[in-house]
């Protein structure tokens, strides 16, 4: 398949899918001369969907309370 259509797979840009090209992260094979045209196969998608990890999110930290001196509460 194309960037295009990986990415559209991916729901990502086709930027972002050179970007994973360029890293390595996802492997690719070139066809023509020169440096060619990047293709993907179905199963080096799939490799780099097995290999990718998924973001852990922190938990969210509570907001500081504000210790406000000059004000006095009954």
């Amino acid at each position: 398949m194309r960037v295009r259509e990986a990415a559209a797979r991916l729901e990502v840009s086709p930027a972002t899918v050179y970007a994973l090209v360029a890293s390595g992260r996802l492997r690719c094979y070139r066809v023509g001369m020169g440096r060619g045209c990047i293709r993907i196969s179905d199963d080096q998608l799939a490799a780099y969907l097995e290999s990718a990890e998924p973001v852990a999110r922190p938990a969210p930290t509570p907001a500081p309370r504000l210790r406000l001196k000059h004000l006095r509460l009954p």
